[in-house]
């Protein structure tokens, strides 16, 4: 795991949360243009996080698509203070938690149940070969290093009618192989090219909608004080799987038509306005 900067702030340990709160990060939590602006807003984001978990036993913490090692990198670039208590990172498939009583601990039950899935480099490459057959090429991403649960590739968009045959068809050969996949609109503020999906492989019964499941499962909080917060297509299941579920001011126009219920405010000034409402 990368070192984060030394001077990072860890969130109390909060025994009995009373609210769980899941935040996707590139573009949600975390702006990439990464202005004055929005580094005071995320800043005031932090100062709340830190005044306000304990008293209001909030359990916090991000849900990313992103490798631990890329977040680390972004956390030290952009000067962020403040670590959440869990970072679901590679999709959902690896958890971490970090606070004041386990910095850097893995859920060991999540691993156990990730390890059992059959999930494996040579199952995806076989069904990469398969889809080939067919003229479906996907161009594989930059591989996620602390990653062995998440093979992710892009697909280039040709026209609605192509394009919505070519992912179902990787969708129904992926389901008859026993694993998942996660299909979303790239978000080229988040380093992506333009006009390609996201075609990410995962483990069955994994990925963000069941890292929600399982980690209000675990820590036993209802789903009435469940919320997440998100900005593109692949968030909309999280944001369908907990009670109060925002997209922020800056969503995709995929993410807009999916999910009705959208924060006017953008990036961390959105997640902090919904927080300050519906946590009192």
């Amino acid at each position: 795991m990368k070192n984060f900067q030394h001077n990072i702030q860890l969130l109390p340990f909060v025994p009995e949360p009373k609210y769980a709160v899941f935040t996707d990060f590139d573009e949600t939590y975390l702006a990439h243009q990464n202005t004055d602006c929005q580094k005071n807003d995320l800043h005031e984001l932090e100062e709340y996080l830190l005044n306000e978990t304990s008293e209001q036993q909030i359990f916090f913490g991000w849900v990313t698509g992103s490798s631990l090692t890329s977040v680390f990198d972004k956390i030290n670039k952009c000067g962020l203070r403040l670590l959440p208590h869990f970072i679901a990172s590679s999709l959902g498939t690896e958890l971490i938690y970090f606070n004041q009583k386990q910095s850097g601990k893995k859920d060991k039950v999540w691993e156990n149940y990730l390890m059992k899935t059959g999930f494996s480099d040579t199952l995806v490459h076989n069904l990469i070969d398969i889809l080939k057959l067919d003229n479906i090429n996907l161009i594989p991403q930059p591989q996620i290093e602390d990653s062995s649960f998440l093979k992710s590739y892009y697909y280039h968009q040709q026209n609605h009618l192509i394009d919505a045959q070519v992912l179902s068809k990787i969708k129904n050969l992926v389901s008859k192989a026993g694993i998942a996949v996660n299909i979303s609109q790239c978000n080229p503020l988040s380093g992506d090219p333009n006009n390609c999906y996201d075609v990410d492989f995962i483990p069955d019964g994994t990925g963000k909608k069941q890292i929600v499941d399982f980690i209000l499962n675990q820590t036993n909080v209802s789903y009435q004080n469940s919320i997440a917060f998100g900005e593109s297509g692949n968030d909309i299941e999280m944001l369908q799987t907990v009670k109060h579920g925002y997209l922020v001011g800056n969503a995709t126009r995929e993410a807009k038509k999916l999910h009705p219920q959208i924060e006017e405010n953008e990036y961390a000034q959105g997640i902090l306005s919904v927080l300050k409402k519906l946590i009192k």
